[in-house]
């Protein structure tokens, strides 16, 4: 047995996806909930304890307990695995381990980082100018406990203190050297975390990964934060301050905030607003964004009310609009940040509530100085703008965006959207298209509802049917049914194996989204007639193949396979004039 199996084998999926959304019974193999994955008022999500997959009638995701994982949490399946193993407390015997690669070196890092956290949380209650630092910025108990927030006092002997109840976790002084939190100096050990107030920073499944370190005392002339150097687990360009305790409620209302840093994160989160994140002293990028694009549509930036922080929404704002996701400006009063705003108890919801679209906020701060700039750059702003309107793909929007550019650089709209359509033309989808798009879709549905019968009962296929299949089905089914068609006409037996032990395992997913859009009607009266209206579909294409067929038997001299085929063709023309599709 697999590390996959083994996992699955050992875990409820009702339990593990009830973490994430509210599940309810219905009929006696069934559970249906919101679904975790996109936001909808009608659940749509499924749960098949006894097949143990899932399935959304709404966005389509499918698969099993270790799919579930992987997707809401954005990791490989091996992580998802382990993930799954250590949250539920799973002993995974060794043979399955090392068949697995799991690595113990990541583990332990990650322990060491937890245990050096909650040393500097014990120490932050016995120093006193350190709590009343953090008090004078509104930081309460409860978000200390929450956030982990410690204290690194200075001194040999609060590092022997450190290198003491380390090795009771079962970890060496080398170990925190290898961690990059203590360093050998010329006196002997020392950490640069020293008399800093400690942010442990942790990777978005909650593993403590690395740390921010902040000054405190007033005459410190040392940088303000010190953040640990980048690792092969710690990567400050792209880890999220905060987001592995956000990304449930971000997924909840599908909005996430970005801010600048761990104490506008925190004084938020104190403050009600759960779905925040913040980078770690570095610039947002478009990285960033990607992987909040992962959990929300809408992303909210927060920064600073001052001329820093409006030149960095700017120079995010022009390296993102591929990205596909509704980014949104908060502007503060002057002189403000999310945290010094709180702290003055003055309400920040009102900020939020008036928040810009980002291409007006841009069209806005371009334009306050349109008016002066020269012809050059006057054509340079212009192009900018139409370029992003371009990477739109709804026309109503185009044309909003077109009008909000016109009214605030006093440019007339007709001009505009000569130079617009001159530049970057695109075409709507004519009628025609859209008519053929629809009857794609719905042949789709009706190949899809054959398939699901067919999972539900291999055998229901006559011979007749096994060709017209195979000559009309598109690729992906086609796959399928010829798997089924060959495993029975090899195996007597198949009818005792599942379907999925039969197919291709890269056509797993697809097949359980499709037999839950079918659901359990597999009759045989059901199949006939979905196969009826498949008919009348590839009737002038059965043909062909048949004749092509029918010479390619005469030319090897099999008369049996000449007159076998004559048959099916006069059974199915049979069957299609009797129903009345010719």
């Amino acid at each position: 047995m697999d590390l996959f199996n083994f996992i699955k084998s050992n875990i409820d999926i009702v339990n593990v996806i009830s973490q994430y959304t509210a599940l309810k019974k219905t009929g006696a193999l069934y559970w249906k909930g919101r679904c975790p994955f996109h936001h909808e008022k009608t659940p749509s999500f499924t749960v098949s304890p006894h097949k143990n997959i899932f399935y959304c009638f709404g966005c389509h995701a499918t698969g099993d307990v270790i799919n579930f994982i992987e997707k809401i949490e954005h990791i490989s399946p091996l992580q998802a695995a382990q993930h799954l193993a250590e949250r539920n407390n799973i002993e995974i015997p060794k043979e399955i381990q090392q068949q697995a690669g799991q690595q113990q070196g990541s583990k332990d890092y990650y322990q060491l980082c937890y245990s050096f956290a909650s040393w500097c949380n014990k120490m932050l209650s016995k120093n006193a100018i350190a709590s009343a630092y953090l008090a004078k910025r509104k930081i309460t108990a409860p978000t200390i406990q929450h956030f982990m927030l410690g204290h690194f006092p200075a001194g040999s002997k609060n590092i022997s203190n450190l290198i003491s109840y380390i090795a009771n976790q079962g970890f060496t002084t080398q170990n925190l050297i290898d961690a990059h939190i203590l360093f050998q100096g010329k006196q002997g050990l020392y950490s640069p975390y020293e008399n800093r107030v400690m942010f442990p920073i942790k990777e978005h499944l909650g593993k403590v990964c690395g740390f921010g370190g902040r000054i405190y005392l007033e005459d410190d002339t040392r940088v303000k934060y010190y953040n640990s150097m980048d690792s092969t687990y710690f990567k400050k360009g792209k880890l999220l301050f905060g987001l592995d305790s956000a990304k449930h409620d971000i997924q909840k209302i599908q909005k996430a905030i970005m801010v600048e840093g761990y104490m506008d994160c925190i004084a938020l989160w104190q403050y009600g607003i759960k779905h925040a994140v913040a980078t770690l002293g570095t610039a947002c990028s478009t990285e960033h964004l990607q992987q909040l694009t992962k959990h929300a549509q809408t992303i909210y930036l927060l920064y600073d009310a001052d001329k820093a922080g409006k030149q960095a929404v700017l120079r995010l704002a022009s390296s993102c609009w591929q990205l596909d996701l509704d980014l949104k400006v908060i502007i503060l009063p002057e002189g403000h940040d999310p945290a010094s705003l709180l702290e003055q108890k003055e309400a920040i919801q009102p900020y939020i509530d008036r928040a810009q679209d980002i291409f007006n906020f841009v069209v806005d701060a371009k334009s306050q100085t349109f008016g002066q700039d020269s012809i050059k750059q006057k054509m340079a702003i212009l192009h900018e703008l139409l370029q992003v309107i371009a990477q739109e793909n709804d026309t109503l929007k185009q044309n909003i965006l077109l009008m909000k550019a016109s009214e605030s650089l006093q440019i007339p709209l007709e001009i505009l959207k000569n130079e617009y359509t001159n530049r970057y033309n695109v075409q709507p989808k004519t009628t025609s298209q859209k008519i053929e798009n629809t009857d794609s879709q719905r042949l789709g549905s009706i190949e899809e509802q054959i398939v699901a019968s067919i999972a539900h009962n291999p055998r229901i296929m006559t011979p007749e049917q096994e060709l017209l299949l195979t000559t009309g089905l598109s690729d992906k089914n086609l796959m399928i049914v010829q798997s089924v068609i060959d495993h029975t006409t090899k195996d007597k037996q198949s009818c005792n194996h599942t379907i999925e032990e039969m197919i291709d395992p890269s056509l797993k997913e697809y097949l359980r989204s499709i037999i839950f859009k079918a659901g359990d009607d597999a009759s045989d009266q059901t199949f006939q007639s979905l196969m009826l209206q498949f008919q009348k579909k590839y009737w002038k294409s059965i043909i062909s193949v048949i004749k092509i067929k029918i010479m390619q038997a005469k030319k090897d001299l099999n008369e049996s396979e000449v007159q076998r085929l004559l048959n099916v063709f006069e059974q199915l023309k049979i069957e299609v004039y009797k129903n009345g599709r010719l």
